[in-house]
């Protein structure tokens, strides 16, 4: 029964650990997210994107979406050694 219990209450607190780092992640990652055309465009880490229509016929709206981040040159030339590795 205590075995029982023990897991359970582990299980509880894992469950809860990864519900807040979830919560966290998705709080960044959404910062521009629903944001208008004027604010998206006064936000230095928002670019708008003007809607389009895909190769598969897609209607894609338009949006305001987070710019990509730079790479630092450490990574780029780790990322260059990789894929030279992968031929």
């Amino acid at each position: 029964m205590h075995f029982i219990k023990t897991s359970l209450r582990c299980f509880q607190v894992t469950l809860f650990a990864g519900m807040a780092m979830t919560s966290v992640a998705a709080s960044a990652a959404s910062q521009c997210k629903g944001v208008q055309q004027d604010a998206c465009s006064a936000m230095a880490e928002c670019a708008w994107v003007n809607g389009y229509v895909r190769k598969d016929g897609r209607s894609v709206s338009s949006h305001c979406k987070t710019k990509a981040r730079k790479k630092n040159n450490n990574q780029a030339a780790s990322e260059a050694v990789k894929l030279s590795h992968a031929k």
